[in-house]
């Protein structure tokens, strides 16, 4: 199936369609009290679990939510509130090797990790802004050596850990090739090079082994190419990076050398069009 083939769209709140690359839509339309059960209110990230069950975070539900082989709510786990395994305005998601979920916490400045069954497991952070806190952190990721690196969007930077340990912090608040302006997305690629959404420069930043800034391409604009305030992206197979460029209401897609290739969607409520795509799996 090409990948631009649609499949369908789903009735939820903050609608987002269904292609072999999937997008979500999401902020500025966070319902304003909890939604029910069999509804979702924006929801933000997604990714599949072991048994290929769509799983997404539903940050005014306070929630993650496991579909079912129709695309249907079938269970979550979450409710309000700041101890352990509970939840306040989810943002992003990965899973890890062993299928264990890591939610980032935004509200509550942490990652908390959960086990398939939405029992807590971990606890990564806190509130703060001294290495191994965060302030409103966004996006996860997990690499193929099981580090997790967390966008840490109010800090600006970058913080990688292992076994819930701190190792490195990248980036910082400014304008230098080497800085962030509110970073919320990250990912890792196949030679080791680490990619950064800068969101409010427009750019994917990459960086290497070494932590040392390499390239970065994009920019802000609407213009093919350009981002405005983007907010999710995922490497795929192909070493082609995926990037949901938010407030063009689109999905862009580079090569890892950064050129561009093709864009998805556009302006709108219907099937292949998105309102503000956030997460992208």
């Amino acid at each position: 199936m090409k990948r631009r083939t649609f499949l369908k769209a789903l009735g939820v709140t903050g609608a987002f369609s269904l292609f072999d690359i999937i997008a979500l839509s999401g902020p500025g339309h966070a319902a304003r009290e909890r939604p029910g059960h069999g509804t979702l209110g924006s929801p933000f990230d997604l990714a599949f679990d072991r048994s290929g069950h769509l799983i997404m975070t539903d940050p005014p539900g306070y929630r993650v939510v496991r579909l079912d082989s129709s695309n249907r709510p079938l269970s979550f786990f979450g409710r309000p509130g700041a101890e352990a395994g509970k939840l306040n305005f989810p943002k992003g998601l990965a899973i890890d090797s062993s299928g264990l979920i890591h939610v980032v916490d935004s509200n509550n400045g942490r990652v908390q990790i959960f086990d398939e069954n939405g029992k807590v497991r971990g606890v990564i952070g806190s509130i703060g802004s001294v290495g191994g806190t965060f302030s409103t952190p966004q996006g996860v990721h997990i690499d193929a050596d099981d580090r997790v690196l967390i966008a840490d969007t109010r800090n600006h930077r970058i913080q990688i850990f292992r076994e819930r340990e701190l190792i490195a912090v990248l980036g910082e608040w400014g304008d230098a090739k080497n800085q962030f302006r509110l970073p919320t997305a990250s990912s890792v690629g196949p030679d080791g090079d680490i990619l950064v959404l800068d969101s409010k420069h427009g750019l994917v930043k990459v960086f290497g082994r070494d932590l040392k800034f390499k390239r970065s391409f994009g920019g802000v604009g609407d213009a093919p190419g350009l981002l405005n305030m983007p907010q999710g992206m995922v490497l795929d197979e192909h070493r082609h990076l995926w990037v949901a460029d938010t407030y063009n209401n689109r999905v862009q897609e580079y090569r890892l050398d950064g050129s561009f290739v093709s864009v998805l969607g556009k302006t709108g409520t219907g099937p292949g069009e998105f309102a503000h795509p956030t997460g992208i799996a």
